[in-house]
């Protein structure tokens, strides 16, 4: 006998003759899902445990659960896609008020996440700064930029990420006004001469933001979260434009200062799900919402190591995700690179992981090695070449 590997489970069952009418129901039997749920009290969870010990399910709980001498306790639940399923219904059955109608809804929804397909699209990163921490100074002449942008659409970008103020840890506050003076020319520059390719505006700025959508883009690239700017969703919701919500903490100057995290995966979070809650809130349609874990921005290199190895998790938010992690610092070190451009062949390493994560956006300032490692692991994803 043999392993076979997870992406391939459904090609073997068809090629044994399984019965085509029944071939979801079969995958459901072959596709294992561990699920986190918290704060249930102690009795919710001893139902929960018991529900699912007789789907032939597991969930773990505090040991303190079944004696009550724990409040509450978070749990891990672990089944096929079959027994969650059937886990779900018998949830259903209990009474009203308890949470276990919202817990049984919320199984399928994540699921349907975990089965969610995704082609990530390349987002090619133009900086019109003069001190970006990889390329500062090398696209503010009109003409340079110009031609990177032409550059990058030619090597497969879909998305094209127009930033003028440094973020990187320590950098300053870049005036509006200069902002919007290096970003509007190349935005009627791409909205010319490539009208299908979508223009995404790096700032933390609701005064860009409205200019620059006025001006023709479509998504804005929040580094702060939301949280620098209280009218950025406003200026968002009113154009119906999409928004990246990067998980970060405090401002460019201090976040090297702010990595002290008790639970990283936990509080990135619902750090992340606080701020979506807030754009939903303030009129942005869940479909215009994309998550970004922030590689780099307050986190450590044992951090963004942690938030790579598990950016799949973040998927439960609902939202699409977006992963910038080309050039960071982590994966420079993690190679021994001395200068960021040395860090694209690990960026492209990274590119085929996270496209095999099913990542929805990939952002990157090498764009030809990352659009050759999408398309190395679409091969693995049973994706049209």
């Amino acid at each position: 006998m043999k392993i076979i590997s997870k992406n391939f489970i459904e090609q073997e069952i068809k090629n044994i003759g399984f019965s085509p009418e029944y071939l979801q129901i079969g995958l459901n039997n072959h596709k294992f899902l561990s699920l986190k749920i918290y704060d249930l009290r102690s009795f919710e969870a001893n139902i929960l445990k018991q529900t699912a010990l007789s789907c032939d399910c597991d969930c773990a709980v505090n040991k303190n659960t079944v004696n009550c001498k724990v409040e509450k306790t978070d749990c891990v639940l672990s089944g096929t896609i079959s027994q969650l399923i059937e886990v779900s219904k018998k949830l259903k059955k209990q009474p009203k008020n308890l949470s276990f109608n919202e817990i049984s809804k919320d199984i399928i929804k994540q699921i349907f996440l975990y089965k969610k397909q995704s082609v990530p699209k390349i987002m090619g990163i133009l900086n019109l700064t003069d001190n970006s921490f990889s390329d500062g100074g090398e696209f503010l002449d009109f003409n340079n930029a110009c031609e990177h942008v032409d550059k990058m659409i030619r090597q497969g970008a879909q998305i094209i990420d127009i930033g003028a103020e440094s973020t990187k840890p320590c950098s300053f506050d870049v005036q509006d006004d200069i902002q919007i003076k290096r970003i509007i020319p190349i935005i009627n520059y791409i909205k010319e001469k490539y009208p299908k390719t979508q223009i995404s505006i790096d700032t933390r700025s609701s005064i860009v933001a409205r200019e620059s959508l006025t001006a023709g883009a479509q998504i804005i690239n929040d580094v702060s979260g939301l949280r620098y700017d209280k009218d950025m969703t406003k200026k968002v919701a009113k154009h119906n434009a999409k928004i990246v919500i990067v998980h970060s903490r405090s401002t460019p100057k201090e976040m090297d200062n702010m990595c002290k995290y008790k639970n990283l995966i936990d509080e990135v979070y619902f750090e992340l799900k606080k701020q979506c809650e807030y754009a939903l809130n303030s009129g942005i349609n869940p479909e215009n919402i994309i998550i970004d874990v922030g590689f780099g921005f307050a986190k450590n290199f044992i951090q963004n190591i942690q938030l790579l190895a598990r950016i799949e998790e973040f998927k439960s938010l609902g939202f699409e995700i977006l992963a910038g992690a080309s050039r960071k610092r982590f994966l420079q070190e993690l190679i021994g690179a001395k200068t960021p451009k040395e860090a694209d062949d690990i960026t492209a390493i990274s590119s085929a992981y996270f496209a095999n994560c099913k990542i929805d956006y990939i952002r990157v300032h090498n764009v030809q090695k990352t659009a050759e490692a999408i398309k190395f692991a679409q091969i693995f994803n049973q994706q049209k070449i």
